[in-house]
């Protein structure tokens, strides 16, 4: 008997080690995958069964050893621990989302703050900017209002010096030719000569007035360069 037992180890062992040689790598590792797949396959199997499975036999033992009224309040009990879990889970969620809509709401306020203050601001900035603006208008208008009346005055006053300075000449001229007139008719102590050249004179004084006067104001500021300004000259 034992001869056979053995005998029949050592024919399975040969037979597996011939599939192992017949079956090359890729062959053991499909087997394998297979060998998992059908104990993955049993395994859900069995799940599916089991909750159903698990609820009679609980059914059973309650009923055996309580009655129907103990089963049914042993339900009750699993339901109300079910219902106070699915309660708590309910308040947390409902009270995350009452804090998420206060904080939402605290930045609502404070952008409708932020905003409502842009709003005067801009409304502010906007009525000062017409204001500018009109000042600046009345501003400028008044600046060419009175550019325009200078330039009238200007024109006027040029105008004004023209006859002043025709009416001048005129009379310049006049005393000028009595001055000749005067001085060849009447006797004078004065040599002609001289009255002559004080003729010449008179006539190219209006000619080198202006030149004259001018050299005489920047003598007079050279001369006035040398006095003291301050207790240190």
């Amino acid at each position: 008997m034992t001869n056979n037992l053995d005998l029949n180890k050592f024919n399975s062992f040969i037979n597996a080690a011939s599939e192992t040689i017949a079956c090359g790598p890729e062959c053991q590792e499909q087997k394998k995958a297979d060998e998992l797949k059908n104990k993955y396959i049993m395994s859900e199997a069995n799940l599916a069964l089991a909750e159903p499975e698990y609820q009679i036999a609980r059914q059973n033992y309650y009923t055996y050893v309580s009655g129907q009224s103990g089963y049914d309040d042993m339900l009750e009990k699993d339901y109300t621990q079910e219902a106070d879990i699915i309660s708590k889970k309910f308040k947390e969620l409902y009270n995350d989302e009452i804090a998420k809509i206060k904080t939402q709401l605290d930045t609502y306020n404070s952008l409708l703050v932020n905003f409502r203050n842009v709003a005067d601001l801009y409304t502010q900035y906007k009525k000062e900017n017409i204001q500018l603006f009109q000042e600046l208008k009345n501003q400028t208008n008044d600046i060419l209002t009175n550019e325009r009346k200078t330039y009238y005055e200007d024109q006027e006053i040029n105008s004004l010096n023209g006859y002043y300075l025709y009416i001048f000449w005129i009379i310049y001229i006049i005393v000028l030719i009595s001055f000749a007139v005067f001085s060849l008719i009447y006797p004078s102590q004065t040599s002609l000569t001289i009255r002559a050249l004080l003729l010449c004179v008179f006539i190219l004084l209006p000619f080198v007035s202006t030149w004259i006067l001018g050299k005489i104001i920047q003598l007079i500021y050279f001369l006035f360069s040398f006095v003291p300004k301050n207790v240190y000259k």
